[in-house]
This record gives structure tokens, C-alpha cells and sequence, in this order.
């Protein structure tokens, strides 16, 4: 799974569309959308911003997605 698909992911889990997301964030929703569509992943700097959003940290998103993979 991208990071990108992973916010998303966690962003639906919240209830939060990934446009709500993005402000909360204070990123620009157009960033998260054109990583989708060019299929690159976002900064570190996007993604330090989106995880305060979702209320976690940077270690949480990585170790939550290796736990999916482990479970899977």
C-alpha cells in the first residue's frame, strides 16, 4: 500500500474525508491528489503534517502498516 492509499485509509477509518484531512492538516489538497494520480509518495514534511491530522505519529503510520501486512 502507498502512503497515499494509507492516508486515505486512515482518513476514511476516521470518518474524514481526505479533503477534510487536508485542512485540518493545513496541506493542500491538490498535493495529496496529484501523488494519487502521478503514483509518487508524498514528503516527508506532507506526511509529518498529515499524521498530526490524524492524530498520530510518523512511527504509528508505518507500524500500523506493517501490522496490516503481518495480518494479511
Amino acid at each position: 500500500m502507498s502512503t497515499v492509499e494509507r492516508v486515505y485509509k486512515l482518513a476514511a477509518d476516521r470518518g474524514l474525508s481526505v479533503y477534510q484531512l487536508a485542512k485540518k492538516s493545513d496541506v493542500p489538497y491538490t498535493t495529496i491528489k496529484a501523488a494519487e494520480h502521478r503514483g509518487s509518495q508524498l514528503t516527508v514534511d506532507t506526511l509529518y503534517r498529515l499524521c498530526e491530522g490524524l492524530g498520530i505519529t510518523m512511527s504509528e503510520f508505518f507500524m500500523e502498516e506493517e501490522t496490516e501486512k503481518l495480518d494479511a
